[in-house]
């Protein structure tokens, strides 16, 4: 049997005009159309059940009223949130003219019309609702024996004095009720874990954020807002450390390791497919892209900042809804054990390792430690389905997994590659590709994207639009114009290898301007953190780069090093400051192109932040 969502259409579909028929006086609630489009997704049946006694009162024809609903349809398919079929009552008892003028079955609050539609269509009347804006929407649900929404938009705030609110929900407008649908799921789980009813529309770690129906994990100063979250509407919060005493709150012994057991039933309950992505550099793009991809056919989530860790990627998963098909999620790790908990929590369908590299050497000791740290996923993930760099020394020896890159020895090969100042050009199996984002190691990310996206059964056309539409994460090689020069914030995070991609990018762009990188500290890098950054530096001396401003203790010590024995003062220059590396920028007249890249603790967005004051 099938679901449908019955509706009624004015007031709760388009804007409420007393007797409205003329195309152009058509206009949408607000939320509406994004909401039918959701319902589509979530597999619902979308069926109009409407009373429309301007017929009756001759104000209007039906041929007018079928134009009307065809013009409303055509704007609605558009936007992927067709209506499957209107049904309408043209009759009133007293105001009718000549055959209109009759007591009906079909006239909501009578529900003729939606028994000849469950009838038509085989409809499951305990998985359907009916939603309208008055009382007689409701009553005409009830006794078809759905679940009743009412919204407040048209007549909606007027009636809410008539409905009993244990009966039917009351939401502000089908964008609402189309959040709280989505986590039916979630809702479900919620009942069987802690034995409550609840209507979650959103899940929120920030007391900030917390909005009507939030889901509210308090963890560590969280337990502080208990009580606020209450009065900003939360409807289940999470605590393990609050004295606090109401319905709404669910105690526990650990708030993360509770969200962490919520998070692995919840990916079982959703039955998508799940993609894990790590390597010490170029996580974050990737999952960019990747998502950039499947998205041109699939509903798909990804990570959001740097939720990739023990408590974020259970976040992220709890963030998922019952229409989405695709999980795209980055993990992260310091040290063994934490790939593990990550893939034990999300049961990855799909790996991808973009490299191993030298981040986290402090803590694993050496790269051999980091590639079996990396590698903890695939534990759960089968062979043919993992995705690697097979440029990189490590990942080049994993039997099984599918290779990516511009060596030989790659299962998929990239054969051409070529850049302008805006996108980089690429061929896999004689197939080009354009993207929007710069560097041979975006290219790699890039192309180990497209061929799992291939296992997804995207086309070609469908990954080459993904690939024109790719937003990357803040501070990932992110250009940002100060009037006439382009700002390169890759500053999020560094690591030896991922500095020298940077630079090498930097080297083969923007020919036309003057050329400036500013390298912060590189940290966790081990104890010959000193070694790294002085061979940063003598990787600068071949490369087409004007001025190297060096900021941080680390870059001190190597720039003492590196300039005892060369002549290179007039290109490296060390500063105490990011002030006086503004300072040094402002007498620079020409145009500028300049490179910022440093470990996150670095902070050096800082100087764009001192630049745009300035500006």
């Amino acid at each position: 049997m099938k679901k449908a969502i019955f509706l009624d259409r004015d007031g709760t579909i388009n804007v409420e005009k007393d007797y409205i028929y003329k195309e152009d006086d058509l206009e949408f609630e607000k939320n509406s159309i994004e909401a039918l489009k959701k319902f589509k997704e979530l597999g619902y049946i979308l069926i109009v059940i409407t009373n429309q006694s301007g017929i009756a009162r001759k104000y209007f024809s039906e041929d007018d009223l079928h134009r009307f609903n065809k013009n409303m349809n055509d704007i609605l398919k558009k936007n992927m949130a067709e209506i499957d079929e209107f049904y309408f009552c043209p009759h009133h008892p007293t105001h009718g003219i000549g055959e209109y003028k009759k007591e009906c079955n079909c006239r909501k609050p009578n529900n003729a019309l939606i028994e000849e539609a469950i009838k038509k269509y085989n409809i499951d009347r305990s998985k359907s609702y009916m939603i309208g804006d008055k009382n007689s929407d409701i009553q005409a649900g009830l006794k078809s024996g759905l679940k009743t929404v009412l919204v407040k938009t048209g007549y909606g705030e007027k009636e809410i004095v008539k409905i009993d609110k244990n009966q039917t929900l009351i939401c502000e407008d089908l964008g609402e009720f189309a959040e709280i649908l989505s986590r039916t799921k979630l809702s479900e789980l919620i009942k069987n874990e802690f034995d409550r009813d609840v209507v979650i529309e959103n899940v929120v770690m920030d007391s900030r954020k917390i909005t009507k129906n939030s889901l509210f994990f308090a963890i560590n100063n969280g337990n502080k807002f208990v009580r606020e979250a209450m009065e900003n509407g939360a409807s289940l919060i999470v605590a393990d450390d609050t004295d606090v005493e109401d319905d709404r709150v669910v105690k526990v012994e650990d708030t993360v390791a509770t969200m962490q057991s919520l998070a692995k039933k919840y990916r079982e309950k959703l039955g998508l497919k799940v993609i894990g992505i790590t390597g010490s550099n170029g996580k974050t793009t990737t999952k960019d892209i990747v998502h950039s991809l499947l998205s041109q056919k699939y509903s798909t989530l990804k990570t959001e900042g740097n939720y990739n860790n023990h408590i974020g990627l259970p976040f992220t998963i709890l963030n998922l809804t019952d229409e989405n098909q695709v999980a795209v999620l980055e993990m992260g790790m310091s040290s063994f054990g934490e790939i593990k908990k990550l893939g034990e929590i999300s049961k990855p369908d799909y790996a991808i390792i973009t490299n191993i590299g030298e981040s986290h050497l402090e803590y694993l000791g050496s790269r051999e430690n980091i590639f079996k740290a990396k590698t903890e996923i695939l534990e759960y993930v089968e062979s043919e389905n993992t995705f690697v760099c097979g440029d990189d020394d490590f990942l080049s020896k994993l039997d099984k997994a599918l290779k990516v890159g511009f060596n030989e020895n790659n299962n998929k090969k990239i054969t051409e590659f070529s850049f302008s100042d805006n996108e980089s050009k690429f061929k896999i199996d004689d197939s080009e590709y354009t993207m929007n984002l710069l560097g041979k190691h975006n290219i790699v990310n890039a192309a180990i994207a497209i061929n799992l996206c291939k296992n997804f059964n995207l086309t070609d056309e469908e990954i080459k639009e993904g690939l024109k539409k790719i937003k990357v994460s803040k501070m990932r090689f992110q250009e940002i114009k100060i009037g006439e020069d382009i700002y390169i914030n890759d500053a999020y995070n560094a690591s030896p290898t991922s500095m020298k991609a940077a630079i090498d990018t930097l080297n083969v762009i923007y020919d036309k301007y003057y050329k400036i990188a500013i390298l912060g500290d590189i940290l966790e890098i081990g104890e010959n953190e000193v070694d790294y950054h002085i061979e940063i530096l003598n990787y600068l001396l071949d490369k087409n780069i004007k001025l190297v401003y060096l900021y941080g203790d680390r870059m001190k010590k190597a720039y003492d090093i590196f300039m005892a024995d060369k002549n290179e003062e007039y290109r490296f220059w060390h500063y105490p400051t990011k002030e006086k590396i503004v300072e040094s920028l402002d007498k620079i007249m020409m145009k500028k192109v300049i490179l910022l890249k440093a470990s996150r603790g670095m902070a050096l967005e800082k100087i764009i932040e001192i630049k745009e004051g300035k500006a």
